[in-house]
């Protein structure tokens, strides 16, 4: 098995979009032992691309030279602006004969918006960066934009929303490839969730707070998720940053419409299925694991938020392996 991972990177495209993955197939082939994937850089032209941290990438090829490439998967890379990119016909042929010619194909974070110009999301369900969702959606009513996924696959599609969900992306292609035991084995080796337990209605998007006063919430919520188990009440979190309950209910009202409480029932949820998609354990134990006081506080809540039971939801992740 050889896969060639081909990504577009356009001038001052996000450096992150095209090393995080890169390193999530890297690090296959260390844990394998063989050069299962080859990496290629494509330029839109000349064989240097500047980031927009200012790093320089070296291109392996330029879109030009592309006419009979057939890599296994072709993503394209966001970039600060890159709804302004000057794309002409030329260019977009030769994206889309790319996207045609691969078994499968996508983007990642702002990616998408020049993916879309290819008229092939067309009926196809997506995700992108949040902040540019809705422009996505406006632009091209005949996709679906999901715009609270980390990742989506619909078909040969695949894309990932923010910057860093170009690594689960990477993973999930690894887990299409080799297998669920290799994917989680890297994801253990880079210190990343196999599942992470968020999506992005998880984190801060409203500008109506300071930031000083957002970052501390980021703060808090990165120490409850990885606390899960010994954060038992709203009053322990409002405790860690040393305010009020009711001041840390207002924070949470203004940055994501919705309490401490909801949005603590629905982290242990997300917690329950991560864990239910990994292993088998018995209800009580998965329940404390994820901070329910017992089996059927966590059963009621996982319907709540869900829809479903953990069995139902076990029995459903089992069928789709």
């Amino acid at each position: 098995m050889r896969h060639e991972i081909a990504i577009l990177a356009v001038p001052g495209v996000q450096l992150l979009d095209v090393s995080g993955p890169l390193d999530v197939f890297a690090e296959a082939n260390r844990l394998l032992q063989r050069q299962i994937y080859t990496p290629r850089i494509i330029a839109v032209e000349g064989g240097e691309i500047h980031a927009s941290s200012g790093v320089r990438l070296s291109a392996d090829m330029q879109l030009a030279e592309t006419q009979n490439y057939a890599p296994h998967t072709f993503l394209i890379a966001g970039a600060p602006g890159i709804e302004n990119f000057a794309a002409d016909d030329n260019l977009l042929h030769a994206l889309s004969g790319l996207c045609q010619r691969s078994q499968r194909f996508g983007s990642v974070c702002s990616g998408a918006l020049l993916l879309a110009r290819t008229g092939l999301l067309a009926g196809k369900r997506v995700t992108t960066h949040w902040e540019s969702a809705a422009l996505l959606a406006s632009r091209y009513p005949e996709i679906t934009v999901d715009a609270d996924a980390l990742c989506v696959a619909d078909g040969r599609v695949r894309t990932a929303a923010g910057v860093t969900s170009g690594l689960d992306l990477a993973l999930r292609l690894v887990e299409e490839d080799l297998g669920r035991e290799v994917a989680i084995e890297i994801a253990a080796h880079l210190v990343m969730f196999f599942r992470r337990p968020v999506n992005q209605t998880h984190f801060m998007r409203s500008d109506s707070a300071s930031l000083s006063g957002r970052s501390a919430l980021q703060e808090l919520q990165r120490w409850v998720i990885s606390h899960l188990a010994e954060v038992k009440t709203v009053v322990m979190m409002a405790e860690h940053m040393a305010i009020s309950e009711r001041h840390l209910t207002r924070l949470f009202r203004n940055e994501l419409g919705m309490t401490p409480g909801q949005w603590l029932e629905r982290e242990r949820v997300a917690k329950a299925k991560q864990l239910l998609e990994q292993k088998s354990l018995p209800a009580k134990t998965l329940a404390l694991q994820c901070g329910f006081s017992g089996a059927d506080v966590m059963r009621r809540a996982f319907s709540r938020v869900t829809g479903i039971t953990p069995a139902a939801y076990r029995k459903m992740t089992e069928n789709n392996e």
